[in-house]
């Protein structure tokens, strides 16, 4: 599990032309008609992004060990047609009224696991995948006046930054960049003790953190949700915003507490990253061609 910078091979679907397009004129045609674009759009960038392709093929491999080729063929290009509907679905929600918007998640699951960790007064980490639509989740709490704060890196493309920060401020939500500036982790820390969501991607891992399996595989997770967990005692809740056939399910898990086991720091960490990557592992395997790491976990 690692972080890749893209760089010059980013795929087309991930460039800030596409998104400035998506966002402007998305808004303006039928649903049916944009998804249907939106599925040729994939197929086309599934045959031509042979490096992409491959790495969503060798991570389903880890993922469904006994999926046949033909399978993981089907799933890896579902995967490219679904990505392609998330870009649809992130330009037209930059349209929607509150009602509309809302209409979207047809399902909500966990809300009394965020009533329970917010009631402690100490803030919540939210902690997600590449999986589903997460920047809905982010638009569905920041629309209820829940203040929810998201960590990123720059993307190294300043354009895609600002349309990111941008969108995300529209709808309620502040982003804070961190290495922006060595006040950023105070910011953080500042939001938890406000009794706010921080929220973030952790199915790339990080430079530091415990290792731990993942699907089989030796990876490290990240450290900074860990400490700050430990630091303002803010519990963590695994959370996805899931396509499924008639609108979107939000799912928030059950806390995970940062509790000291004989003062083994590095097993208190190593349990709390197992405890997270056991919901994603569920998750993933339930919604594979959802899960958007096109690029080597």
């Amino acid at each position: 599990m690692r972080t890749e910078n893209l760089g010059e091979k980013r795929h087309i679907l991930g460039r800030p032309l596409v998104y400035d397009i998506g966002m402007w004129g998305v808004g303006y045609l039928p649903r049916g008609f944009s998804y249907a674009v939106a599925d040729r759009v994939g197929e086309l960038s599934y045959l031509f992004y042979k490096k992409a392709r491959q790495n969503i093929q060798d991570n389903l491999r880890y993922v469904l060990p006994d999926a046949t080729p033909k399978k993981l063929t089907s799933l890896a290009l579902n995967t490219f047609r679904n990505y392609s509907k998330y870009l649809v679905d992130y330009g037209r929600f930059n349209n929607l009224c509150i009602d509309t918007l809302f209409k979207e998640v047809v399902h909500i699951d966990g809300t009394d696991n965020i009533d329970l960790a917010l009631a402690r007064g100490k803030g919540l980490i939210m902690l997600t995948a590449h999986l589903g639509n997460w920047e809905l989740g982010g638009i569905f709490f920041g629309r209820q006046d829940i203040k929810i704060n998201v960590l990123t890196a720059s993307d190294n493309i300043a354009e895609l930054d600002e349309i990111r920060n941008r969108y995300r401020k529209f709808h309620n939500i502040n982003t804070i960049v961190l290495g922006d500036s060595p006040f950023d982790i105070l910011e953080v820390l500042n939001a938890l003790r406000r009794n706010e969501i921080v929220a973030m991607l952790v199915d790339r891992g990080g430079m530091d953190g415990p290792t731990v399996p993942f699907f089989g595989k030796s990876v490290t997770f990240p450290e900074g949700p860990i400490l700050l967990a430990k630091e303002t005692g803010a519990p963590i809740i695994p959370g996805f915003v899931l396509r499924e056939q008639d609108g979107y399910r939000a799912v928030a898990e059950s806390p995970i507490y940062y509790e000291a086991l004989a003062g083994d720091t590095q097993k208190d960490q190593e349990r709390i990253a197992c405890s997270v990557l056991r919901v994603f592992e569920n998750y993933i395997r339930r919604y594979p061609d959802q899960w958007y790491n096109f690029v080597p976990f």
